[in-house]
């Protein structure tokens, strides 16, 4: 029963932390267009990176749409593309609103992973590491994109702002084509021999990558490997995806992306009987972060094709209470059920 608390807890944990991670940036994107309603300049006219074709792409925002209006606005530019006329769109500006927002999120993010260090338990590291990595990869990587894309003028999709057609998510447009600092971040771990990623070890131990033993020894801090591990883990799966929807190699609905469906599926199942079968509550969490982000990867698949409307990407006191309200509560949860583990080994321990 021990072992399974831990499973649950740590998987839930991360889970509400990947869907809190989105409807924070939901939020922030609500909070800057109320903010900045009637001072807002036009953005920058706006080169579109689709998925789709623009059709196909407005048939998707139609159905996206929850609002009578921008339904009316985006199927009257549907039928104008259909007729072969021009469809100009415009980014939104850079906001000092944006520029706040960014800044704030990884200050914050760099508080909590210094506070990493002034934790004793390992267990209480790890939990703050995956705030501080949340927030770091939202503020500097997400937000830090989405500064870039909207100065260039870029656009991922089309959505309604503030009643007016506009090009939306052009930082994952950017983001893309980040792979190649991804990959010379994973050439670095994979032959750092203090490393001891799961991954990477996995591959150490099966080829000739290491000069000597692998390194063994205490690690004071897991909080920064914490955070460092969450970001990465959630910015390869989605490298993943962006490649795999790209229409002009694999497609949305093509065999790759259906491949990484049943793959990412199967791995779900592998990962969490691997997670099952460890013993302490950090590594436990630590090793959820890749089996739930493994695990969230079919969701988002199912959501793109339209199998389902994301709750995570709506912004109401619903959500908001039952994301933010329940990762406040499993964190509570998580962090009081490895403190009475602790209190019950104490006395054997002493012994």
């Amino acid at each position: 029963m021990h072992r399974w608390l831990r499973t649950i807890l740590s998987s839930v944990f991360v889970l509400l932390m990947l869907a809190s991670g989105h409807l924070l940036m939901v939020a922030v994107n609500a909070a800057e267009v109320a903010m900045t309603r009637g001072t807002r300049s036009e953005g920058l006219e706006a080169r579109l990176f689709t998925d789709q074709s623009l059709s196909a792409e407005l048939d998707s925002a139609v159905l996206r749409s929850r609002s009578p209006e921008h339904r009316a606005l985006l199927a009257a530019a549907r039928e104008r593309v259909a007729r072969g006329e021009p469809l100009v769109l415009h980014t939104m500006p850079v906001t000092s609103f944006l520029v706040g927002a960014t800044l704030g999120l990884t200050a914050l993010g760099l508080v909590l992973l210094w506070l990493t260090s002034r934790l004793q338990s390992d267990a209480a590291q790890t939990i703050v590491g995956v705030f501080a990595g949340n927030l770091l990869w939202t503020g500097s990587v997400e937000y830090g994109l989405t500064i870039a894309s909207r100065a260039l003028g870029i656009g991922k999709t089309i959505g309604v702002v503030d009643g007016t057609l506009t090009a939306i998510f052009g930082e994952y447009v950017l983001l893309k084509h980040s792979w190649g600092a991804l990959v010379l971040v994973m050439a670095y771990l994979l032959f750092l021999e203090s490393s001891r990623c799961p991954a990477f070890l996995f591959f150490r131990e099966r080829t000739p990558l290491m000069r000597g033993s692998l390194v063994t020894g205490r690690i004071d801090n897991r909080g920064p490997r914490t955070a460092f591990q969450y970001a990465t883990t959630v910015w390869g799966f989605y490298l993943l995806l962006l490649w795999a929807y790209d229409e002009q190699l694999f497609g949305v609905h093509g065999w790759f992306t259906t491949s990484v469906l049943l793959l990412s599926l199967a791995g779900t199942v592998f990962t969490v009987w691997r997670l099952h079968q460890h013993t302490g509550w950090g590594a436990a969490i630590r090793y959820a972060i890749g089996a739930m982000v493994v695990a969230w990867t079919p969701i988002e698949v199912l959501g793109k094709w339209g199998m389902f409307r994301e709750p995570w990407l709506l912004l109401h006191p619903t959500t908001v209470t039952l994301f933010f309200g329940g990762l406040a509560l499993g964190t509570w949860a998580l962090v009081r059920a490895q403190r009475r583990a602790r209190e019950l080994e104490l006395p054997t321990a002493t012994a």
